[in-house]
């Protein structure tokens, strides 16, 4: 009877210590332009698609605030990821541009890529 308890506790062990571990990601916003509208976060497993948020993995819409905010994303593989937020300012459920396609609102990409970088370049530079 001992002995078959050590199988099944051995058993356990292996199987909980080949499982990798679900990871959580906690993302703060700081410096928002004004409380209005709503602001939308975006995470990112892959580069292809990247800042578009049709292609995240997970996302969140949280109205804006003019103190420091913050959104979790939770059970995560464990790997690489990149965030990309805009402040929708005005409520129109996209982010403004510029004639020329430049953000008129606010908006935020990891490490501090700015928006004339292109998709895949763009998650390349993300740290590792």
């Amino acid at each position: 009877m001992a002995r078959r308890i050590l199988l099944v506790g051995f058993l356990l062990l292996l199987l909980l210590t080949g499982q990798a571990q679900a990871a959580r990601l906690i993302v703060t916003i700081q410096g928002t332009r004004s409380a209005d509208g709503y602001l939308y976060v975006a995470l990112f497993s892959k580069p292809d698609g990247f800042p578009d948020g049709d292609y995240s993995i997970q996302h969140t819409k949280l109205k804006a605030a003019a103190e420091t905010l913050s959104v979790v994303f939770d059970d995560l593989a464990p790997g690489t990821y990149a965030v990309g937020a805009y402040h929708d300012e005005n409520n129109n459920s996209r982010l403004d541009t510029d004639f020329i396609g430049y953000p008129t609102e606010g908006y935020a990409l990891s490490n501090g890529l700015r928006a004339v970088i292109s998709g895949s370049k763009a998650h390349s530079r993300i740290r590792r």
